[in-house]
C-alpha cells in the first residue's frame, strides 16, 4: 500500500493505496522535492513528535495527526509547535483535504517556520482550491530563495493557463451525477452495457468491505453497479458487485472489453500493517455474475500496477505503474496481449511523448482508440488534469493536449470515460460543490449548429436563380438535396462537424457548378454557438454553347499539346455534371473550301470527343459534330477591339484592314464549344463490392 521514495536524501510519502484505486497519490512530495535539496527536515524529529513523525514516514497520515496533535498540546516552544502544524497541513494535503492543509500551513507560517517549501506546499493547495492569486503569492515567495527551481515556475505558468482557461471554456457541460454520489469517495465509472444503461463504479461508501484504512481513516474500496432505465431516465440503486470481485482488499478502477463479457481491474492489498503493492485482475462473465478472478501478471508485487484499459479490438492493455523503466513515479505502460500465454506480457513504457517525472493515472481508450488519461503535471490546472492524445500505431501515441474547462477544474479530475462515439460521458472529480469527496460526473458537448447556405446566381445577370437543385455531399459519400428558393439560397440546417461538403448546383438550361465547403477549421470544443457557412456559385445559361480556343496542327485534326488544359476544362464540366447531355461542336474559320473545312472540323470534333472519351466520359452523352466555316462566332463578351455582340462573318473580317485584328478574328471563329441538351443520362451505378466468404 506504501511505498517509501527518496530524494536529496529525505524521505517523502507517496500513498499509492489512494493512487492504485481512489485516484489520489502524494504527488505532491514529489512535485515540490523532485530533484531539489532543501534545508528543512521532513519531519520535526523531536522526542515529542517521534511517534507522529514514524506514522508519517510510513504513510499513515490519518494516525499521524493524531500523534502531532497530542505533541501540540504538550509543547510550549513556538518553533516545534510551528513544525508540528507545518506537518499536519502536509497530512492533510497528502489526504486532499486541501482547506485543512492550507489553514494548519497558514499556523505554521505565523508561528514562524522558516522552511521555504511551506510556500511550496501552501501554493499547491491553494491551486486546487481555486485559489490562483494566492497560489501565485506563494510560488513566487518560495522562488525569491530558490529561483531556478523549475517546478515553481511551472506552478506560475500554470496558473495563468489555469485563469485563461476558466475565461474561455469549452463547449462541454459538466453536472454533478448525484444519483450515484455519496460524502464519501465515488469515482472511476465505466460503461458496462451496449446502450449504456448500465455502469459499473468505486466507492468508498459504508457498504464496502474491509478495515478502515491507517492513511485516510476511511473503509477500502469496492466495485458498485448500476442500472439506468432508458424510458423513466432514472437510475437504481447501486449495488456491491459482490464476491468473488470484492474483497477485504480495495478493488476498484475497472474496465471492461467490447463485449462487456471480460472485466479488469485493480485489487490493492490490505494486509495488516504490511505494504502490499496494487495489481490488476481479470474476470470473466458467468452468468449473471462474475467468474473468480485471476492475476495478470505484469509486474513484482512489491510495484503498483493498476487503473486497466482494453483497447478496442482487445490485444492492449494500457495500465499505470511505479515499476522501474519509467518517466517519473507513476508512468502509463502497455502490454500486449500474447495468444500462446494467454495473457497480457512484456510491458512497454508509453516513453516522454506520453509520460513525465509527475505523475500519469487512470488511462482510458475511447473506441477509436485515442488515449485519455490524468496527470499532476504542474502545467494542469490544479491537482489532476485530463488530457487526451491521438494513436500515431497500435501501442503508441503522442501528440498531448490538456481538455482544459470545464472537463478539469482546480481540482482532481479522472477516471474519463465516453459513451460510444457521442461527445459525452462520465468522468470524476472533486471540484467544488460536489456532494461528497470524489464524485462521479456526466459531461456532453454544447450542441452547436452548423448551417452551410448556397447561393446561385446567373454568370451573366448576377441574378439569383431559384429552381436550382443543390447537392450536399459529404466525405462518406451521403447526399442530401435541396432546391433554390425565391432569393437563390438552399441551406443544409444541420451540418457536421471536421467535414467537407461537395456541393453541386445544377438546372434545366443550364451549365451546373460545383464548390467546396469545409468545416474542419471549426473546433466543437471552442465554438460554443451556431455557425453559418456561406458558399456562392454562378451558372451559365446553356442557350449559348459554351465556347473553347483551341489551336490545333494547321490543317490536321490534332491540337497542339499545350491546349489540353482546354480540353480538360470541358472534361470537368462533364464530369461536374454527370447526368448532362451534350453537342461537342468543332469550327473552322472560313480560309480553305468549305468541303475541305467541314471534313477538318468533323475530325477535329471526333478527336476532342475520343480524348473525352479515353478520360471516363460516357460517349452515350456526348455527340461529335463539325459545322466547318457555317457558323461564324458571336462574341459574348469584348475581345481586343471587337465589342460584344460583334459576329466574326466573311463579310466582317474582309472589312477590317489591321492585320493583326483580322488574325485575331480567323482565330477566334477556329474553335470547339459544349452545348448543352438536357439532363437525361442517368449514370450506372458503381459496382458492389464483392461479398468476403466466411472462412471454413
Amino acid at each position: 500500500m506504501l511505498i517509501i521514495i527518496n530524494f536529496a536524501e529525505r524521505v517523502f510519502n507517496f500513498d499509492y493505496s489512494k493512487t492504485m484505486i481512489s485516484l489520489k497519490n502524494n504527488a505532491l512530495a514529489l512535485v515540490v522535492f523532485a530533484g531539489t535539496a532543501f534545508g528543512a527536515s521532513a519531519q520535526c524529529d523531536s522526542k515529542l513528535t517521534a511517534e507522529a513523525d514514524k506514522q508519517f514516514k510510513q504513510g499513515f497520515y490519518y494516525r499521524a495527526i493524531e500523534f502531532y496533535d497530542k505533541a501540540l498540546s504538550k509543547t510550549k516552544d513556538k518553533s516545534e509547535k510551528a513544525c508540528m502544524n507545518f506537518m499536519i497541513g502536509k497530512c492533510y494535503s497528502f489526504m486532499e483535504d486541501h482547506k485543512k492543509a492550507i489553514s494548519y500551513y497558514d499556523k505554521a507560517d505565523k508561528g514562524g517556520y522558516s522552511g521555504a517549501e511551506l510556500h511550496m506546499y501552501r501554493a499547491l493547495s491553494k491551486k486546487e482550491q481555486g485559489n490562483y492569486e494566492d497560489a501565485k503569492l506563494d510560488f513566487e515567495e518560495f522562488l525569491k530563495e530558490n529561483p531556478e527551481n523549475a517546478e515553481a515556475k511551472a506552478g506560475l505558468e500554470s496558473i495563468e493557463l489555469a485563469i485563461k482557461w476558466k475565461n474561455n471554456p469549452t463547449c462541454y457541460t459538466v453536472e454533478n451525477l448525484k444519483a450515484l454520489n455519496t460524502k464519501e469517495n465515488d469515482f472511476s465509472p465505466i460503461y458496462a452495457s451496449k446502450k449504456g444503461d448500465q455502469v459499473i463504479f468505486t466507492s468508498k461508501r459504508e457498504e464496502s468491505l474491509g478495515r478502515e484504512d491507517l492513511i485516510t481513516g476511511q473503509v477500502p474500496e469496492d466495485l458498485y453497479t448500476v442500472n439506468y432505465d432508458l424510458k423513466r431516465k432514472k437510475w437504481g440503486k447501486p449495488t456491491p458487485l459482490g464476491d468473488p470481485i470484492n474483497t477485504k482488499s480495495s478493488e476498484g478502477a475497472s474496465a471492461i472489453n467490447k463485449r462487456f463479457n471480460t472485466i479488469y481491474f485493480t485489487r490493492c492489498g490490505a494486509e495488516k500493517k504490511a505494504k502490499v503493492g496494487c495489481q490488476i485482475y481479470e474476470a470473466k462473465k458467468q452468468g449473471k455474475g462474475w467468474a473468480e478472478p485471476t492475476l495478470i501478471p505484469l509486474a513484482d508485487d512489491s510495484f503498483a500496477t493498476c487503473h486497466p484499459t482494453i483497447s478496442a479490438d482487445g490485444n492492449y492493455l494500457v495500465f499505470s505503474s511505479n515499476m522501474p523503466g519509467g518517466q517519473g513515479a507513476m508512468d502509463l505502460w502497455v502490454a500486449k496481449y500474447d495468444r500462446r500465454a494467454r495473457t497480457f506480457t512484456n510491458p512497454v513504457n508509453l516513453g516522454p511523448e506520453i509520460n513525465t517525472p509527475d505523475n500519469e493515472m487512470y488511462p482510458y481508450l475511447r473506441s477509436d482508440d485515442r488515449l485519455y488519461f490524468s496527470s499532476d503535471r504542474l502545467s494542469g490546472m490544479g491537482g489532476l488534469d485530463i488530457y487526451k492524445a491521438n494513436l500515431v500505431e497500435p501501442g503508441k501515441w503522442n501528440n498531448v493536449e490538456n481538455m482544459r474547462y470545464p472537463i478539469n477544474s482546480e481540482g482532481d479530475d479522472f477516471g474519463i470515460v465516453f459513451d460510444g462515439v457521442n461527445e459525452k460521458g462520465l468522468l470524476t472529480s472533486n471540484r467544488a460543490g460536489g456532494r461528497g469527496k470524489d464524485d462521479i460526473y456526466t459531461f456532453e458537448i454544447a450542441k452547436s449548429n452548423i448551417s452551410l447556405v448556397t447561393t446561385v446566381i446567373d454568370v451573366d445577370t448576377k441574378q439569383p436563380v431559384a429552381g436550382a437543385v443543390i447537392t450536399y455531399k459529404n466525405s462518406a459519400g451521403e447526399t442530401k438535396e435541396f432546391t433554390t428558393d425565391a432569393s437563390g439560397k438552399a441551406t443544409l440546417a444541420q451540418g457536421n462537424f471536421n467535414e467537407s461538403y461537395d456541393i453541386v448546383a445544377r438546372k434545366d438550361k443550364y451549365f451546373g457548378n460545383n464548390g467546396n465547403i469545409s468545416t474542419k477549421e471549426i473546433d466543437p470544443l471552442t465554438t460554443c454557438k451556431d455557425t453559418v457557412l456561406y458558399l456562392e456559385l454562378a451558372i451559365k445559361n446553356a442557350d449559348v454553347p459554351l465556347s473553347f480556343d483551341i489551336l490545333f496542327v494547321f490543317a490536321r485534326a490534332e491540337y497542339y499539346e499545350e491546349y489540353q488544359d482546354t480540353v480538360d476544362k470541358i472534361f470537368k464540366i462533364l464530369h461536374d455534371n454527370p447526368t448532362m447531355t451534350a453537342e461537342l461542336i468543332a469550327h473552322t474559320d472560313n480560309r480553305g473550301s468549305e468541303a475541305a473545312n467541314q471534313k477538318l472540323s468533323e475530325d477535329r470534333a471526333n478527336y476532342v470527343f475520343k480524348n473525352l472519351i479515353s478520360k471516363g466520359i460516357d460517349p452515350k452523352r456526348l455527340k461529335a459534330i463539325g459545322k466547318g466555316e457555317s457558323v461564324p462566332r458571336t462574341l459574348m463578351e469584348d475581345i481586343g477591339n471587337f465589342k460584344k455582340g460583334t459576329v466574326l462573318t466573311e463579310e466582317f473580317i474582309n472589312g477590317l484592314t489591321d492585320k493583326d485584328d483580322i488574325e485575331l478574328a480567323h482565330k477566334l471563329n477556329r474553335r470547339v464549344e459544349l452545348r448543352k441538351v438536357d439532363d437525361s443520362f442517368v449514370p450506372p451505378a458503381p459496382p458492389k463490392p464483392a461479398e468476403d466468404k466466411d472462412e471454413e
